[in-house]
């Protein structure tokens, strides 16, 4: 898969991990969810592996505006205001 940041136009190429993190980003679901219940179930890597590297793979989308980081599910109110 590849996306691309409308802020940069920088173009990346997501690996298997890096698109099951993509697809399950939905607002609502944890990081640490979706590496508990995708990652380390679906590929050979310990939890604390998988925990980093998602967390640096999220940090640098969120870091060209193709993700927003926050320690709260988006609310339907909330999306309303991004958008």
């Amino acid at each position: 898969m590849m996306i691309m940041s409308a802020v940069d136009s920088t173009f990346f190429t997501l690996n298997e991990v890096g698109t099951v993190i993509w697809q399950a980003a939905d607002g609502q679901t944890p990081l640490s969810e979706i590496v508990a219940t995708r990652i380390c179930t679906e590929f050979e890597v310990s939890p604390e592996e998988a925990g980093r590297d998602a967390e640096q793979f999220v940090t640098e989308l969120a870091r060209h505006g193709i993700l927003r980081l926050s320690d709260q599910p988006i609310t339907v109110a909330c999306a309303a205001r991004i958008a």
